[in-house]
C-alpha cells in the first residue's frame, strides 16, 4: 500500500510541475512557461544575460488572464488628425451660429408677444 501512495504523490508531483502552457512574445524575445504549481517569465536582460522570473502557487488552467482595470501597464494612445480637429470646430462654429440666430428669433418673438400683450391690456382699459 506505500508503494501505491508513492506513485500517486510522485505523478501528482509530475502533473504539477509539468508545463501545459508555453508562449512566445516574439516582439519582447520573452518565454512564458505556465504550470498547475508555478508561472516562470523568461526575459533578455543586458548583453548575454537572461532574466527569470518565478512565481509559485496554484495556476489553474481554467482561469483567463484579463487587463486588470487599475493596472500601472494600461496605456491608452489616441491619434487625432488635424482634418478630424478642424473639421470638428467648423461644426462647432455653424452649432454656435445656428443657436445664437434661434435665440435671436425666440427673443424678437417673445419681444412681440409682449407688446402685443401690452396693447391688449390698454385696449381692454379704454
Amino acid at each position: 500500500m506505500k508503494n501505491f501512495w508513492k506513485v500517486l504523490g510522485v505523478a501528482a508531483l509530475a502533473v504539477g510541475l509539468t508545463p501545459y502552457k508555453v508562449e512566445k512574445d516574439e516582439e519582447r524575445g520573452e518565454k512564458r512557461y505556465q504550470a498547475l504549481l508555478w508561472q516562470a517569465t523568461v526575459s533578455p536582460g543586458e548583453g548575454e544575460e537572461k532574466k527569470v522570473d518565478v512565481n509559485l502557487g496554484f495556476k489553474s488552467p481554467a482561469d483567463k488572464e484579463e487587463a486588470h482595470l487599475f493596472s500601472d501597464e494600461l496605456s491608452v494612445a489616441y491619434d487625432v488628425c488635424a482634418e478630424g480637429v478642424e473639421k470638428a470646430a467648423d461644426a462647432a462654429a455653424d452649432a454656435a451660429e445656428k443657436a445664437a440666430e434661434t435665440v435671436q428669433e425666440v427673443k424678437e418673438a417673445v419681444c412681440d408677444a409682449v407688446e402685443t400683450a401690452c396693447e391688449a391690456v390698454e385696449d381692454a382699459a379704454e
